[in-house]
């Protein structure tokens, strides 16, 4: 898989599309389930921090996915992750134990947090 750290990936954005993978933010194992359409699926998704000499750090959120179709081989998704709320609280909090957001960033959530808490 092209998203170990030091690897470099080619996702598209502001018109960059080479950036250096720091660290990557995964759940324990990933989630396996049946569907009807795609017989037994596994599905991995992750937060990847990504950086660039000229550029500030970036996040992105891809998945790995694997069902009957592609005989249960690990390929890389073409869309956006769909988190539930448990699976995105896991990736977060394994990326905030990892660095991925500043302390001013950390501060930021913890101040919209205790907002919403005392709602």
């Amino acid at each position: 898989m092209n998203d170990q750290v030091g690897n470099t990936v080619h996702p598209r954005y502001k018109g960059l599309a080479e950036w250096e993978v720091q660290a990557v933010a995964k759940l324990p194992q990933p989630i396996a389930y049946s569907d009807p359409a795609q017989g037994e699926v596994t599905y991995d998704p992750r937060i990847l921090w990504l950086q660039r000499q000229d550029h500030e750090r970036v996040l992105w959120f891809a998945y790995w996915i694997s069902t009957d179709r592609t005989l249960h081989r690990l390929k890389w998704g073409q869309g956006a992750p769909m988190l539930e709320e448990g699976t995105l609280l896991a990736l977060l909090k394994d990326g905030i134990r990892q660095g991925f957001l500043t302390k001013g960033s950390l501060r930021e959530l913890h101040a919209e947090l205790s907002q919403a808490l005392e709602a």
